[in-house]
């Protein structure tokens, strides 16, 4: 039931949250001196108790020397994941990727909504850098900010918004004369992320065509003539945009040895195996006419569900084939841009 598989959806996430509070720096002004100097405050990844039990206790360098961490500190933890219902596509959706170098595809389902939040701690021992850090991190969040992230092959870019959703500050002041003040302040996020299925990877079809021997019989002898179909190569060589012309130009074939009156020109979608429009035409015609190639753009518009308006973009495959007889060809070609104004 289940593939072994890790796209690491969540560790990006995580890492690309962190990277957000790695540049905050915190003033102290030395009174005496009346020097100022910046500090950087790091952050790890740790829960509050966990990092508070470091912090209350003497890490050890050798058996004599006794150290403990210096404020003010950052660190933050994940804390849920929750399935986001109001962002949920249809799951037999597939989305997929072509690579031009590799010259691979990418194909895998849709993805699962989910919201994932996060608490981030700032421990410090003055009400000053607490607010000062307040100012760096609270502005940016107005109500959120967005994150643009990678996730995999196929999923590339993605936006993630992180929204801010409430902050707590703790004082504790409480404790003998010898325990140490400790500042902490709990700021919760919530991101609008995903966890992506199983990619799986391929060749993509180029072009196939079958030749067949017939049997001409007349009077004198029999001689064998081939029946051939050859579609246009360039055909896949290129991405095509609709309404273009571009595409139009290549869907052109040959004939040879051809006996029924006419040619059968069928366009398919190459992940259902729909068909999308069917022409009859005259053998030897070789091309489509403009008028049936408006048709066509048509009949994709509406296929996609663009029709009068709309635009959409991605790697949508479809095949055309032409048959004559006992002889058809075929070769997929790829659109990445579908607009839907002024075509139906």
């Amino acid at each position: 039931m289940f593939n072994t598989y890790n796209n690491q959806s969540l560790r990006k996430l995580v890492v690309a949250f962190g990277s957000l509070f790695d540049e905050i720096y915190v003033t102290r002004k030395n009174d005496t001196t009346g020097t100022t100097e910046n500090i950087k405050v790091p952050i790890t990844f740790s829960s509050k108790e966990k990092f508070l039990r470091r912090l209350e206790s003497n890490s050890s360098i050798t058996d004599k020397v006794k150290t403990q961490i210096n404020l003010p500190y950052l660190s933050f933890e994940l804390t849920n994941v929750v399935y986001d219902r109001q962002r949920k596509r249809n799951k037999i959706k597939v989305s997929s990727a072509y690579d031009n170098n590799t010259e691979i595809t990418s194909k895998t389902f849709s993805e699962t909504p989910v919201d994932v939040q996060f608490k981030v701690y700032f421990y410090s021992r003055s009400l000053e850098e607490v607010l000062q850090v307040m100012e760096q991190i609270l502005p940016t969040f107005n109500p959120e900010f967005n994150m643009r992230i990678n996730f995999n092959d196929v999923f590339t870019n993605i936006n993630v918004p992180i929204s801010y959703n409430e902050m707590r500050l703790l004082d504790d002041y409480e404790g003998n004369l010898g325990s140490r003040r400790i500042l902490i302040v709990t700021i919760a996020f919530n991101a609008s992320s995903y966890i992506f299925n199983e990619i799986k990877t391929g060749n993509v079809p180029t072009s196939t065509s079958l030749n067949i021997n017939t049997l001409l019989i007349s009077d004198e002898d029999i001689t064998p003539e081939t029946q051939s179909i050859v579609i246009n190569e360039n055909l896949a060589n290129s991405f095509y945009s609709i309404p273009s012309v571009g595409l139009n130009n290549q869907l052109t074939w040959t004939e040879s040895g051809i006996f029924s009156e006419n040619t059968q020109v069928i366009f398919t979608r190459e992940d259902t195996g729909k068909e999308v429009e069917r022409f009859s035409i005259p053998a030897g015609t070789q091309s489509i006419s403009a008028s049936n190639y408006t048709k066509l753009e048509q009949s994709i518009v509406q296929d996609r569900g663009l029709c009068g308006s709309g635009l959409v973009s991605g790697y949508f495959m479809y095949r055309m084939i032409v048959t004559n007889g006992n002889t058809t060809a075929s070769q997929s070609f790829v659109i990445t841009t579908i607009t839907g104004s002024g075509i139906c």
